[in-house]
């Protein structure tokens, strides 16, 4: 095995046992009793970063050094246009799901991007448009072609168990099936970059990244859930640990009147902060 292939297989299992890749959210999906409307917080939150994901794809096709990866790219991106899936695009699939889960999808593009979803893209963004090209091409590349068919192979048996029909998840399954053919691909054009140590570095490093900023995305999406499962709870962070000082801060301010009602309008002023989907759809597109 060469030194590149050698290296692409212990990156393979690296994202694959990635605490993003294998998130608690996940697997309470997989095994929990969660409705149609649970699913509806998921998908509002999550549908953002379909909408944003070919603008990573177009700024490294334009970045790109030479032909074998523009040809990846663009493969890629034919995909995700709609070929292979009755010319829907794949924001269009997951306009599907959204609606099925009882959101509405123009409305949403209307709304202020929620937080989880806007960190992860901004992450992204600042990836492939700022940091070297093979730290993008790690980022979207195994970042996601590698780990999206296991996450997603998670979040199916749910969806099922919820009642949606497979017309209303065609996205995910479609996902497992196409990441799987992507991923293949993309091990071939990777094996002709990652000869040397610092190429390697750069995959990895835009790689673990990307799977960085999903951890935190989904971290994000379980106290959306919790929010809306729970909304008397007055914290939906229990899972992390906290120090003894910031507990006993934290049971003094919530005992404080009206603690919980300024928290709230300091939520809303920081969404306002935000921009909407329309709003960040367009700057895609001036970038």
């Amino acid at each position: 095995m060469s030194a590149a292939k050698a290296f692409l297989a212990r990156l393979r299992r690296e994202i694959e046992e990635h605490p993003g890749v294998n998130h608690l959210l996940l697997n309470r999906l997989a095994t929990s009793p969660f409705s149609k409307h649970d699913y509806r917080v998921f998908a509002q939150n999550h549908y953002p970063l379909v909408c944003v994901f070919t603008h990573y794809l177009e700024r490294l096709l334009v970045r790109a050094p030479d032909s074998d990866a523009k040809l990846w790219l663009a493969k890629v991106l034919v995909d995700e246009y709609g070929e292979g899936s009755e010319g829907k695009d794949h924001s269009e699939m997951y306009s599907r799901f959204l609606s099925a889960a009882g959101g509405d999808p123009a409305r949403i593009k209307g709304d202020r991007v929620p937080r989880p979803a806007h960190r992860f893209i901004s992450t992204h963004r600042r990836i492939v448009s700022e940091r070297p090209f093979l730290e993008g091409l790690g980022a979207v590349g195994p970042g996601h072609e590698w780990a999206i068919p296991k996450m997603f192979e998670a979040v199916i048996p749910g969806l099922r168990r919820a009642g949606f029909d497979p017309e209303e998840i065609a996205y995910f399954t479609l996902h497992v099936e196409q990441d799987d053919d992507h991923g293949s691909w993309l091990e071939e054009a990777l094996a002709e970059y990652a000869a040397t140590s610092e190429a390697q570095e750069q995959i990895r490093r835009g790689a673990l990244a990307s799977l960085a900023a999903r951890q935190a995305f989904w971290d994000g999406v379980q106290r959306e859930i919790v929010l809306y499962r729970q909304p008397r709870s007055v914290r939906q962070d229990g899972a992390t640990q906290r120090s003894l000082g910031r507990e006993v801060l934290l049971t003094a301010w919530d005992a404080l009147p009206g603690s919980q009602a300024f928290e709230r309008r300091l939520s809303r002023i920081r969404a306002r902060l935000r921009p909407t989907l329309s709003e960040v759809l367009r700057q895609t597109h001036e970038i």
